[in-house]
């Protein structure tokens, strides 16, 4: 039927340029007025592709359509329809279970205790599962709407713009922030990854406030068992001191005490340290905020240097500084107690005499420092347990080299504060690299 449809349409167009070449020919027979001649010519062929547009071409559509879908011009319209009634049940049907689907899923998302929402690019709520409308108050507040309207959080939605930013892939990004409508200030894990290939991301928050109630009392705990234990020690060190001072005047001292005294002083030094190790670790763990600046490392290292080698009188040992990066963007009090404990154990694992290297150079958008030494090295197995709390590593002078465990930990802690990058790599026996990266300074 289109198709006769059609021929007809065909036919009815080519009758109508003949009559209306008629028509001109009889309107100009006698007359030569070639303006007239062009007008009427020009009117016809815009009513002509009026017609063509508006006729011809949706019926020549249909007919194409209808060819393409393997459905033959003899079928009656009855067959047509009843394909065509097939076809959109079979839409419905599939709509239907999608729904479902929809909703088995919104269900499931509504059921989770942790805040979970999707948003775009432009920070615009897509979808909201019950506990994030509870967390943030926006109870039948119809969706989609600018996370602004629901929270004034500068920190959280200044992160969620720079996870977004970042082209996310596969990763995830992780904040920890306070809720600030919450007067008993909640806590939450903040993390962002894609969920689709059109700019879609999932924001999931959990709740860690139980968590930093632990951390904070565990580090008050430290903090003030150190200083409560550290002042006895200290002072029993002192008077130890004086003790073995006036016995050492007598004309009888027995010299088998002085090994005692050595011990004493030896590990009352020792459990000083110790303490002075944990307030140290407690006191990076609870800083918040970093008091960066630019600062010449070449100045910092000469005198760490000079200052650590005095403390080991019967070494001798080279150092090597070569530095292409001079300046770094860290925290000067942190960055320096990096320094200290790094080349300082450089130093205790060096046998007798060695070489530590220092290099510095910017690559790949990162500001990188580079200590390394040709001491007894770390065994392949125990690389991976050197920033655990408390670990020494194993070898055969370990027992003869102080130390409390915790100076690697402070490293490492410092360094993720600064938001770097920490890598070792050494061989047993062949000495020991470790290279920290940083952020320069985008100013």
């Amino acid at each position: 039927m289109t198709e006769i449809r059609y021929k007809q349409i065909l036919i009815f167009q080519a009758i109508f340029l003949i009559v209306l070449a008629l028509f001109t020919f009889i309107l100009f027979k006698e007359n030569s007025d070639s303006v007239k001649f062009i007008i009427v010519w020009s009117a016809a062929i815009i009513i002509n592709l009026i017609f063509v547009k508006r006729y011809a071409l949706p019926s020549r559509s249909l007919l194409s359509k209808i060819r393409s879908s393997a459905i033959h011009e003899d079928l009656s319209w009855a067959e047509i329809e009843e394909s065509i009634t097939r076809k959109d049940d079979a839409f419905n049907k599939q709509k239907e279970e999608f729904e479902l689907e929809n909703l088995k899923y919104k269900r499931l998302l509504d059921s989770l205790q942790d805040p979970v929402c999707i948003l775009n690019r432009d920070l615009i709520i897509i979808y909201a599962n019950q506990a994030f409308s509870d967390l943030f108050d926006f109870s039948g507040k119809k969706l989609p709407f600018p996370l602004i309207e629901i929270t004034r959080n500068l920190e959280f939605q200044e992160f969620l713009k720079n996870s977004i930013g970042e082209e996310l892939t596969s990763r995830r990004s992780y904040f920890t922030f306070n809720q600030l409508q919450d007067p008993h200030k909640t806590f939450f894990d903040l993390k962002v990854f894609p969920v689709d290939k059109i700019n879609n991301y999932l924001c999931l928050l959990h709740d860690v406030t139980e968590r930093k109630m632990a951390d904070q009392m565990r580090e008050d705990f430290v903090s003030n068992f150190s200083h409560e234990v550290r002042t006895p020690l200290t002072i029993l060190n002192g008077q130890m001191q004086n003790l073995k001072a006036a016995l050492q005047k007598e004309d009888n001292f027995d010299s088998r005490f002085a090994n005692y005294f050595v011990k004493i002083d030896n590990n009352t030094r020792r459990l000083i340290n110790l303490f002075n190790d944990l307030l140290r670790l407690t006191s990076v763990e609870s800083k918040k905020d970093l008091v960066k600046e630019s600062i010449d490392i070449e100045e910092m290292l000469t005198f760490l240097t000079h200052d650590l080698l005095i403390n080991y009188p019967n070494k001798k040992i080279k150092f090597e500084i070569l530095l292409d990066q001079k300046i770094f963007f860290v925290d000067y009090n942190l960055f320096e107690q990096v320094l200290l404990n790094l080349i300082d154990n450089s130093l205790k694992y060096i046998k007798d005499s060695g070489v530590i290297t220092i290099t510095s150079h910017h690559e790949d958008s990162w500001d990188h420092l580079v200590i390394k030494d040709n001491g007894v090295g770390i065994p392949e197995d125990q690389i991976n347990r050197i920033f655990e709390r408390f670990f020494r590593v194993d070898t055969s002078r370990s027992s003869e080299i102080e130390g409390t465990g915790l100076g690697l930990s402070i490293v490492k802690h410092i360094i993720q504060k600064h938001e770097g990058r920490i890598k070792v790599q050494s061989k047993h026996l062949d000495g020991t690299s470790f290279t920290l990266s940083f952020h320069p300074s985008n100013f």
